[in-house]
């Protein structure tokens, strides 16, 4: 789902303005959670204060970083470099008087290595759009463990979702001139509707699953869709991305060093 809203996402940037984008993009996962609010609502102070914040960190901050990581770089870069989420999982742990183990130090060198190869593929030399992808794993994270504290104080994914992405379509209304979303053509929003149901279908499950397992569990799985980016980009959008050997081996590094980072 991640990996169908990134391809969705680069053909959308071809037509449209990134915020404009972005915003027809929340506008459709919040329309979709919409009837959430009224039918699961439930008045616990603290439990909604948790997922805005969740919410604005993930479908608000990183969202505008991704976009613009992939508008920058291409999906198969920026999915890769936003799949370094666990290792800055790992390493706020770490910092936090947490055990660096060896293989916390063998999975840093992967991700690392993965980060140099991908900064520099050909045709895609863009120091902004790589910090772009990394500050989108940065605040996924943080998201994360938001989402993580906020479903033990009350258990339910589909009205935390519902909330986080209603305060980030707020957001995304006081920062957005109205000049410009009066003049916006529906008719080049379509891949931006469709990644917006891709991307809300995604980050429910993650929801679920946050509630049930660790997140030194849920996001290293969730941390291997760019290989489905890759994949999906070539069937899709093949003229459009980047397939040199450094993409394609700074990904599967990545990968494989978000999972030995992984607690299993």
């Amino acid at each position: 789902l991640f990996s169908l809203n990134q391809v969705s996402v680069r053909k959308g940037v071809r037509e449209l303005d990134l915020m404009i984008g972005n915003l027809i993009s929340i506008s459709t996962t919040t329309a979709i959670f919409l009837p959430a609010l009224v039918l699961r609502f439930h008045p616990n102070a603290e439990f909604v204060a948790l997922m805005v914040v969740a919410g604005i960190l993930q479908f608000f901050v990183a969202r505008l970083c991704f976009y613009a990581s992939i508008e920058r770089v291409g999906a198969n870069v920026a999915s890769a470099l936003s799949a370094t989420r666990i290792y800055f999982a790992e390493l706020l742990g770490a910092v936090m008087g947490e055990e660096i183990t060896l293989k916390l130090i063998v999975a840093s060198t992967l991700v690392f290595v993965g980060i140099v190869l991908l900064s520099n593929p050909k045709d895609c030399k863009d120091p902004i759009g790589v910090a772009l992808g990394l500050a989108t794993a940065v605040f996924a994270v943080l998201s994360s463990v938001v989402v993580k504290i906020g479903l033990q104080c009350y258990d339910d994914p589909i009205f935390g979702s519902a909330i986080g992405y209603l305060s980030s379509f707020v957001l995304f209304l006081l920062l957005i001139p109205k000049s410009t979303t009066t003049s916006i053509d529906l008719s080049k929003a379509k891949y931006f509707i469709l990644g917006g149901i891709f991307v809300g279908m995604g980050h429910l499950l993650r929801y679920y699953e946050l509630g049930k397992l660790p997140i030194s569990v849920v996001e290293p799985v969730i941390s291997v869709y760019p290989l489905f980016t890759i994949l999906l980009s070539f069937v899709f959008i093949r003229r459009m991305e980047v397939f040199s050997v450094r993409v394609i081996l700074g990904s599967i590094s990545i990968v494989v060093g978000v999972y030995e980072c992984g607690d299993y």
